[in-house]
């Protein structure tokens, strides 16, 4: 600050009182300057307040914007593992599903096969039963059979057993009539060549009656030959046809396999 002396054109009082006036000048400038400086302090705070407030609204918004990205981040992840979860669930429903296609239809095959073998053993039991039961017919009416030969056989031989025994026993007659007719004709008293042809007459007679029965003798056996022979090839006709009422050796045969176990489809 600046102070006026009083020089000789000047009175004290007047000095003084520019002085005062200069000093109120002053102190009014000094309150100018200060509350300039003071509004001027004012304006920064202000302006640095604003900044801050700008500066922090920022970073509330970089802070949002941060965390809405990690949220829509872990949203997305969420969903890709939703996603990838539900593909493994669809998938492994598939490998269920086909899975359980695969043994159903085992189990089908398996059924088929085991009724098929089951239905197979049965038919071969009842063709068993059947070929047993006419074996046993056949064998019955064979015996039958030979036995009904036989007997006719031993008929036939004792027919021409007797009829051999007959045609002896005629013989035996003849011989004897033989003898006594040559009897009588010897003892009638007749001689010369006329007594041996009446003689050779009775050995022909003789002769031709034992040639008779044997003729006879001779066709009862033809006839009990033939008679034999058409009892045994009728037997083995019917024989023939009692082998022919029995049906084929029954077989089991193939017995279809069981199918292996399915291979799964692993998950």
């Amino acid at each position: 600050m600046c102070i006026i002396a009083a020089g000789p054109g000047l009175s004290a009082a007047a000095a003084a009182a520019a002085n005062a006036t200069i000093a109120v000048s002053a102190i009014s400038t000094a309150a100018s300057i200060g509350m300039g400086i003071m509004s001027a302090n004012v304006q920064a705070a202000t302006a640095q307040a604003n900044l801050n407030a700008q500066a922090q609204a920022q970073q509330v918004q970089l802070d949002a914007q941060r965390e809405q990205s990690i949220l829509n981040q872990q949203n997305q992840r969420q969903a890709l593992l939703l996603q990838q979860q539900q593909g493994i669930d669809s998938y492994n429903l598939q490998v269920e599903q086909t899975n359980n296609a695969l043994q159903n239809n085992w189990n089908q095959q398996r059924d088929q096969v085991e009724l098929a073998r089951q239905q197979q053993y049965e038919r071969f039991q009842e063709e068993s039963r059947i070929y047993h039961k006419d074996l046993l017919t056949a064998d019955k009416q064979i015996d039958l059979n030979n036995q009904a030969a036989n007997t006719a056989y031993i008929q036939e031989q004792t027919k021409l057993n007797e009829a051999k025994k007959k045609a002896a026993f005629e013989n035996q007659t003849l011989i004897a009539k033989s003898i006594g007719a040559k009897g009588n004709i010897l003892a009638s008293g007749r001689t010369g060549q006329s007594i041996g042809v009446i003689l050779g007459d009775v050995d022909r007679q003789i002769g031709f009656e034992k040639a008779m029965n044997q003729a006879t003798l001779d066709s009862k056996r033809d006839a009990s030959i033939i008679a034999m022979e058409g009892n045994w090839l009728r037997a083995q006709s019917e024989n023939n046809k009692a082998k022919s009422s029995i049906g084929l050796i029954p077989e089991l045969g193939y017995l279809p396999d069981v199918p292996d176990n399915p291979i799964y489809v692993t998950g």
